[in-house]
This record gives structure tokens, C-alpha cells and sequence, in this order.
């Protein structure tokens, strides 16, 4: 088992203290054993935030700016179309009158359109959503977790195939000999300690006190199942990869996530608490209708970490998708086990896979206390929907299904129709990067166009065509051949 380096904190807690008082965390001092309000709601808790960044971090930041291409000044370079815009504004607007939700924060990132981003309802009081408001994103924390252990097995540093035993001592009702995939893929067997017993209540009698690990992990109850005989989802798994991150890294995991993954895709306003400092402006939380945000936070904290306790924006987690999913964070053997979908629900690493209105979707939800949130990915438009609200409970799944919607069926877009019946054309390789070769069965005309309809080309195809796309720009591309209409995707 090898040791965390502890000289890597970042923060004292004299700075963790401050910084929580600043932003309403904490009421009293943090060493205080009462609070100004008590906890008195009956849902349970899961996750909530803070927020930092080291000299180093924004150094690298600050370096980035000038030498690095990224995809969110490509999405911001883009002129997204207005009409569509507002068919999805109006979507927003209409979910949240009609689910009685109190504020909304969501992006849309569509590949040749950019990035559109949407706002509705209020923080608190008379204070609007706006789009570079943080809020807490729950369980979608996962997906960076997974993403961390996949960059260490990149580096040589760790195997997937791991045991336990190899990076953390013995836990009761846990056993060692469960792998790392095993616990990222929710087949560990391991019981998930938000569903033990007075778990919940300890957190909620206790908001001031800061939890270890193993204290949580003390409360883990007996196992399910034995490893890798069925599935279960479970935040203790999450719990456990986060510690192995920084046993493995020598670095707490804040900083290593930062490092390797949040800094290089230039996502500062996305963070994870305890270990970074608070910074920006954080949308406030309610809880069943009560607003909760002067509540301590520091037991959620503490015990969410890994499995959950991240906050972001909504246009930080489109951004991120999408540089995920178009290979620009992960090598492609990583990907592939990130992708891999396992058991009933149909879950890979910190992400799941699922048709929603008849479109495959990878997906996954968020719920702490006080923020909900709901990630998609279209696998065949290329497509991120993000959906960011500041209450509990509350329809995000809903609310990007609706966006999906309008977004499929728009007349702008006018993509309902694709994979549907029998294929009378091959298009090779697809996606590419230049040439695109067309077969057809029979003669066919056909035509290309961008998803506003801007034609880009016209022929007849004849048993082979090759189609020069170099000069296109990267995105969702639609070939109409006769009364079939096809996805073209230009990377």
C-alpha cells in the first residue's frame, strides 16, 4: 500500500474556514458546535461544495489562454442560430413554470452550431439565474473521478485489474480482493453507505463536523453480492476510487484532477470542495421549497467528496462532454473501457448508457441536497445537453429530455428521420476528417448540406462516389439521397 503525500495541502483550514464563512457555508466559527438553523428536512443528504485554485493552477491557466486551441472557443466562435435559440429558451421557460422549479441553468453544445446557453427563475429572492453561476452537480462528479483513474493507468501507474489490497488497507465489510474496475463500474457488491441506517442522520445532526474517510467508510454496510456476480450502484465505490487517486498520484485529489484534467481544458469555474478554496458565484440552494443556503455544509462536504461534492456550470459540463467524448481528455483504449456498459444499469465508468425518445444516449443524473442535474450525450449528433438546477427535489432528467426534443425536432435541424429504415447507402469512413466515400445500391441523386440547409454539395452517385470535406468545418453534416436522409460527421 503506498502512503499520500500530506505535504500537498494546499489550504489550511484557518483559509477552508474563511472562505466557507464568505460564501454563507458557515454561520459561526468553523470550530463551533451549534449552527443559526437547524437541519430539519426529511431528504436525505448527499453532496454539496466549495471551491480553489492554487498560484499553480491559475499560472497554468494564465498559459493556457495564450497557446492552447480548446473547443470552448471553438463552440464561442460559433454563431448559434437564433431561431433555434429561442425554441430552446422557450422550452426552458415552459418546464420550469410547469414543474414548479426554481431556477434553471442549461447549455446546449451542437457540433457546427457552438454553444447555446440558457437561463430561467431565480437564485434567491429577486437575484436571476445567470449563466456563469455554480451549482452543485452530485453524482455527475463521478465521470471525473473515473476520468483521474483512467489518466494514472495511462501513466503506467496503476492497473484497472488492481485489487483493493494493492493501494488501501482493510475495510470492514469490504473485501480487498474487489478490483478497481470493479468499483467504477458498480459491480463491486459493496453496499452503498448513503442507504445505511442513521447514516444520513449523522451528517444532518452534525453540519459543522468534519468526516474522514474511514469514518464513512466505517458505517458500509454488508456486502450485496460477491464482486463481479451482479450489479448495484453504490457512492461507497466512488468514495473508494477517490482515495486510491491520491494514493496512487501522491497528490490529494483536487490538485491531481486539476492538474490532469480541469486546468488543460481550461474549466475554472469547476471544482471540488474541501481541498480548493470558494470562488465565483454559486446559485443558492432550497431544499423541498426552503431555501437552505445560510446551512452549514461542511459534514456534506466531507463526506460527498469523490462520489459527488463537485460544482460547475452548465457550460463548463457541455464543455467537458464534449472534449470527453471527441477524444481529447482520454487515449482510445481508455475510452473504450470508460464506454464498456455493464450490468442492469447498463453503467460503464461514471457514466450510463440509454434510448431516450428513440436516441442512444450516454448519460448520467445528480441529485445533493439542494442541486439537481442531468447530463446528456447523443451518440449520433454529436449532441451535449446540460441541465443544472438549484433545488431538490427536481425534474432535470425531465427538463433535458424536453431540450432533446426540440432540438431533434426542430425544422432547423430536421434530423428526426436519420437511421430510420433500410439503408440504401454506405458512407465511409463516418466520421472523418477528408474524404468521405459514398456508395450507393442503385443511382441515386443526392445532395449535402450543413444542419441550416446551406447546400455544400450536389451529385448524382453512381455505385462510388468520394466527397472532399477538408474544407468543411467540424460538425454535423446531413446527405439527402432520394427520400432517405443520412448523418455525416466531419471531426
Amino acid at each position: 500500500m503506498r502512503k499520500l503525500d500530506t505535504s500537498d495541502r494546499v489550504h489550511s483550514r484557518l483559509e477552508f474556514r474563511d472562505s466557507l464563512r464568505a460564501h454563507g457555508f458557515i454561520t459561526q466559527n468553523f470550530n463551533a458546535g451549534c449552527v443559526s438553523a437547524p437541519f430539519n428536512e426529511t431528504d436525505p443528504p448527499h453532496r454539496e461544495a466549495v471551491k480553489v485554485y492554487s498560484m499553480n493552477a491559475l499560472s497554468m491557466l494564465r498559459l493556457l489562454l495564450v497557446t492552447a486551441l480548446c473547443l470552448p472557443c471553438l463552440a464561442r466562435s460559433q454563431s448559434f442560430d437564433p431561431q433555434l435559440a429561442s425554441r430552446l429558451q422557450s422550452t426552458l421557460d415552459s418546464m420550469r413554470v410547469a414543474q414548479n422549479v426554481k431556477g434553471i441553468s442549461a447549455s446546449v453544445l451542437l457540433p457546427g452550431q457552438g454553444l447555446w446557453q440558457g437561463t430561467s427563475g431565480v437564485s434567491h429572492a429577486t437575484v436571476r439565474i445567470t449563466p456563469d453561476m455554480e451549482f452543485g452537480i452530485g453524482s455527475n462528479s463521478k465521470l471525473f473521478t473515473a476520468v483521474t483513474l483512467l489518466k494514472l493507468v495511462e501513466n503506467g501507474l496503476l492497473s484497472l485489474d488492481d485489487s483493493l489490497h494493492a493501494w488501501l488497507p482493510s475495510f470492514r465489510n469490504i473485501d480487498s480482493t474487489i478490483t478497481i474496475r470493479q468499483i467504477l463500474n458498480h459491480t463491486s457488491g459493496i453496499a452503498d453507505v448513503n442507504d445505511i441506517q442513521g447514516y444520513p442522520d449523522s451528517i444532518l445532526s452534525n453540519p459543522l463536523r468534519v468526516f474522514t474517510r474511514e469514518e464513512v467508510l466505517g458505517w458500509v454496510g454488508p456486502p450485496h453480492f460477491r464482486a463481479g456476480t451482479s450489479w448495484s450502484y453504490s457512492n461507497t465505490n466512488y468514495i473508494l476510487a477517490g482515495m486510491i487517486v491520491e494514493h496512487a498520484s501522491g497528490k490529494r485529489l483536487a490538485r491531481f484532477l486539476r492538474d490532469s484534467v480541469l486546468a488543460p481544458l481550461r474549466l475554472d469555474s469547476t471544482f471540488l470542495p474541501i481541498e480548493e478554496l470558494v470562488s465565483g458565484s454559486i446559485a443558492h440552494p432550497w431544499a423541498n421549497d426552503v431555501e437552505i443556503s445560510g446551512t452549514p455544509r461542511v459534514s456534506l462536504l466531507t463526506t460527498a467528496w469523490s462520489a459527488g461534492a463537485m460544482y460547475s456550470t452548465s457550460s463548463e459540463m457541455a464543455q467537458w462532454y464534449a472534449a470527453l467524448m471527441s477524444g481529447r481528455v482520454l487515449q482510445e483504449e481508455s475510452f473504450r473501457q470508460m464506454t464498456t456498459f455493464v450490468g442492469s444499469g447498463n453503467y460503464g465508468f461514471g457514466i450510463s448508457e440509454k434510448t431516450v425518445a428513440g436516441r442512444l444516449l450516454w448519460l448520467h443524473g445528480g441529485s445533493i441536497r439542494g442541486y439537481s442535474s442531468q447530463m446528456m450525450y447523443d451518440t449520433a449528433l454529436k449532441t451535449v445537453i446540460c441541465v443544472l438546477i438549484n433545488a431538490t427535489p427536481a425534474p432535470a432528467a425531465l427538463v433535458a429530455q424536453q431540450l432533446l426534443l426540440t432540438l431533434v425536432n426542430s425544422p432547423i435541424t430536421d434530423i428526426s428521420e436519420i437511421g430510420n429504415g433500410v439503408r440504401s447507402i454506405d458512407i465511409y469512413p463516418n466520421p472523418s476528417r477528408s474524404l468521405f466515400t459514398i456508395r450507393a445500391a442503385v443511382p441515386t441523386d443526392a445532395r449535402i448540406t450543413d444542419i441550416l440547409g446551406r447546400e455544400l454539395w450536389r451529385g448524382r452517385i453512381e455505385g462510388t462516389w468520394t466527397v472532399d470535406a477538408a474544407s468543411w468545418s467540424a460538425g454535423v453534416y446531413l446527405l439527402f439521397a432520394g427520400k432517405r436522409t443520412y448523418r455525416v460527421a466531419r471531426w
